[in-house]
């Protein structure tokens, strides 16, 4: 009698299935291992049932992108709005997650902030809407904190904000990118931007 196949989704969460698996394959292999085929086999399914939910490829990882986005708002939301622990330490607490979330996940990175694909993640991710972006808003939350108890400087939040990000996102693309001299050094070198970064805020 032949084995009757299992799939591994439920009922009516294809959808979340195929960008779950999409993201996955990005993170171990790279952006070019997806295809559509794949993941009709991976899931068993049918390419028809996938374009009930994704028109092609680019639209499935737009998805994707939308999804890695979720997924760095709910582990930094978290971290800032966290007030059992003081502004400094939420902010190296942030910066450790931002640099293993890279670190960990180098391909789905790239994607999320990489140039390919930039116009299209403004369109479907506006950080100007609070809902889109928690994260962002709970560091400007944060930042606005600082600024209440003298840590910083009373400026635009909004710009402090933009600066605190290009400090850290360019510190984890240099890791990421295989640059020895920041991965022998990490511990020091992270240590000392976060010094830099709250004092550069003042």
């Amino acid at each position: 009698m032949k084995e009757k196949r299992t799939s591994p989704y439920h009922h009516g969460n294809l959808k979340e299935a195929l960008l779950q698996t999409a993201l996955e394959i990005i993170d171990a292999q790279g952006l070019d291992a997806i295809t559509l085929r794949d993941l009709t086999q991976r899931l068993g399914t049918s390419r028809t049932a996938v374009y009930r939910h994704f028109a092609n490829k680019e639209a499935l990882i737009l998805g994707v992108i939308e999804k890695g986005y979720e997924q760095l708002n709910l582990l930094f939301t978290p971290i800032f709005q966290d007030r059992t622990h003081s502004v400094a330490e939420r902010f190296e607490t942030m910066g450790r997650a931002y640099l293993d979330f890279a670190i960990e996940h180098p391909n789905l990175y790239r994607l999320l902030f990489g140039e390919k694909f930039r116009q299209e993640r403004e369109e479907i991710c506006d950080y100007k809407d609070e809902t889109q972006a928690t994260g962002l808003y709970a560091l400007i939350g944060l930042l606005l904190e600082a600024q209440e108890e003298g840590i910083i400087a009373k400026v635009n939040p909004i710009v402090q904000a933009a600066m605190v990000w290009a400090s850290i996102h360019g510190l984890a693309s240099l890791l990421i990118d295989g640059h020895l001299m920041m991965s022998d050094n990490m511990e020091a070198i992270y240590e000392y931007s976060i010094e830099v970064l709250l004092k550069g805020l003042r």
